[in-house]
């Protein structure tokens, strides 16, 4: 059994590093105003944890302000374009590193594949008597280990615990402060909220509930027994915050059943809670981060927004479709045989992508019945809404009689 309880009422040991802070512009954007810190982690081997991460702060907002607790997937370090993303729309958000890493030298900007001036060591000034680093993410590969030393345990520790920093800061609303993971971040956000229930939105991006179901090689990676535990949606019943799964409808990690059960195991309960699969996404932190979506979701949850209704209803090869929001455009996905995967030559490189292609149909936004392609095999109904937001029907198969 595994318990995080200890991690919610502990404020942890923070320290600042204002010689690290970021400053000036870089890729465009202006970094200024980011600051770097380092945290208590969970104990790890008999020893205490740093954590390292960057927060950032809006600008000339009167406080307190909403906030966001950002997750990097593979490959990734807290991301200083990503925080501005956030606080340019008026939110704090605090990254953190969960792979154990930190700097040797102040850095102008982090972002995915980054390497120089960076370790995975507590390098100086981070050194500190009794204190190593977390576990690397050995994807999953460490289930013998005691479930305190391993790496996703830490992942979610550190995620609970980064969302206490933002609770204990006067500056933040704390009934207002979000969750939000890219790829491997995805699978630790889903993970998250089965735990800490005091989040008041999620955005998983890409990475979701259900491995095991997932047509890419990640079910691989679940696939032993051990990792049972460590299934995200054997906790979903204890999720009740609105969340927003948003993903690439032709992802080369995470296929989009996995996404869409998700969303029918969390739809219930809480009625913003939606799905969102994107059409010629790409898979990055960038292409993670550059969509609306979810910021628009992450506004619309804290200032007590309704989030449109979808629904859609197959009968035969006619689909009966629904959205309460004003609407720009409609359209069916479909493809004419089971969805599967395969390592294939697809969008620029060779990596695990869906063996079929997507076909694209227009429908009327202002109907709400259509007919579907009688060789519709898997399908789904895409709603743009009038300021370009996309909200979607979960994907379904025909042979299986509902969405897998």
């Amino acid at each position: 059994m595994i318990s995080f309880d200890k991690f919610f009422d502990l404020t942890p040991k923070t320290e600042y590093f204002p010689e690290f802070d970021t400053e000036g512009v870089a890729e465009g954007t202006d970094l200024s105003g980011i600051k770097t810190l380092t945290f208590e982690g969970a104990d790890y081997k008999g020893q205490k944890t740093k954590v390292f991460a960057h927060v950032g702060f809006p600008e000339n907002a009167d406080s307190p302000v909403p906030a966001v607790v950002l997750v990097h997937g593979g490959g990734g370090h807290p991301e200083d374009k990503w925080i501005k993303q956030w606080t340019k729309r008026g939110f704090a958000a605090i990254a953190m590193d969960v792979t154990g890493y930190f700097p040797t030298e102040k850095i102008p900007c982090i972002y995915e594949g980054f390497a120089a001036g960076l370790k995975r060591e507590l390098t100086p000034p981070f050194r500190e008597e009794g204190y190593t680093v977390s576990p690397d993410n050995v994807c999953m590969s460490d289930a013998d280990e005691d479930v305190q030393n391993q790496w996703m345990y830490h992942a979610v520790a550190s995620t609970l615990l980064a969302h206490n920093v933002l609770r204990n800061d006067p500056r933040i609303d704390k009934t207002k402060i979000g969750l939000c993971g890219i790829s491997w971040g995805g699978i630790i956000t889903a993970t998250a909220i089965g735990y800490d229930s005091r989040f008041a939105f999620a955005v998983p991006i890409y990475g979701a509930g259900f491995p095991r179901e997932n047509l890419s090689y990640m079910k691989e990676l679940y696939a032993s027994e051990k990792l049972d535990k460590w299934l995200p949606e054997n906790r979903f019943l204890q999720v009740k915050m609105p969340v927003m799964w948003l993903c690439w409808n032709d992802d080369c990690n995470f296929s989009v059943n996995s996404n869409s059960l998700s969303f029918l195991a969390t739809r219930d309960s809480n009625p913003l809670t939606c799905l969102s699969m994107l059409h010629n996404m790409r898979h990055s932190h960038l292409e993670g981060y550059t969509p609306e979506e979810s910021y628009w979701f992450a506004r619309a949850v804290i200032s007590n927004r309704s989030v449109p209704l979808v629904s859609v209803k197959y009968s035969g090869n006619t689909a009966e479709y629904f959205c309460d929001g004003e609407l720009k455009a409609v359209r069916l996905f479909y493809i004419t045989e089971k969805m599967s995967y395969t390592l294939r030559e697809k969008h620029r490189d060779k990596n695990f992508y869906m063996a079929q292609e997507w076909s694209i149909l227009d429908l009327s936004p202002d109907e709400n019945k259509a007919v579907i392609p009688t060789d519709a095999v898997g399908r789904y109904i895409e709603f743009t809404l009038k300021d370009g937001i996309i909200l979607t029907s979960p994907y379904e198969e025909i042979s299986s009689g509902g969405a897998i």
